[in-house]
């Protein structure tokens, strides 16, 4: 039974809400070689995940951000679906990391502002906060619209808690992978997930990635 009075927001009542906030990889190999699960390997090894600027992650002004999605875990399918999953350019892959709400928002994590340029315009934004805002200019499909994502940000970089919530893999067989090289060599890693999650598992199959 619930303690009503001492509940906190209703993510256990509700199934579009989660307690917690997605960050997802993909590769770089184009940058670093590195594919979408060795990314994830170094974020858990660094302890943080690396701010994205104008050109890589569509920020807005001179600040970097990490970036979040506000979607609980049964709707990533849609997210990783074949479009965004598109081997060829892939805008997320089924790697990533999961943190609490909670956590996030100690640090400084908010939900971003979705504007139109001539909102942005008229309500005149201080040049330093625009990181925070991400284009909106209708909602149906030809628009450019990304309410769907619910995304969050922090400002810069985002330093992992030693525990996080979670790391996201793609299937079993890479959770496996990825606890026996944690447990490896655990001195190497700055967090150690809580626990390692299938996404094709969690997800009842990933067909597009």
């Amino acid at each position: 039974m619930i303690d009503r009075e001492n509940h906190d927001f209703p993510f256990y009542d509700r199934p579009d809400l989660t307690p917690f906030l997605v960050h997802l990889t993909k590769n770089s190999e184009d940058e670093n070689g590195r594919s979408a699960y060795k990314n994830l390997v170094n974020i858990l090894q660094t302890g943080k995940i690396l701010g994205s600027g104008t050109k890589k992650g569509f920020i807005k002004g001179p600040n970097r951000a990490a970036c979040f999605m506000d979607i609980p875990f049964a709707a990533l399918k849609h997210v990783l679906n074949e479009e965004n999953a598109d081997p060829e350019n892939p805008r997320y892959e089924p790697y990533g990391v999961v943190v609490t709400k909670k956590n996030a928002y100690r640090k400084g994590c908010r939900p971003v502002l979705y504007l139109s340029n001539a909102e942005l315009e008229r309500i005149e934004i201080p040049e330093q906060e625009l990181w925070r805002v991400v284009r909106l200019e209708g909602v149906e499909e030809r628009d450019v619209n990304w309410l769907h994502e619910r995304e969050w940000r922090a400002k810069t970089d985002f330093k992992l808690p030693p525990n996080a919530f979670a790391a996201l893999v793609s299937s079993p067989a890479e959770a496996r992978k990825l606890t026996r090289h944690i447990q490896r060599y655990t001195d190497k890693f700055q967090v150690k997930p809580a626990s390692i999650i299938p996404l094709k598992v969690l997800c009842q199959g990933l067909p597009y990635a």
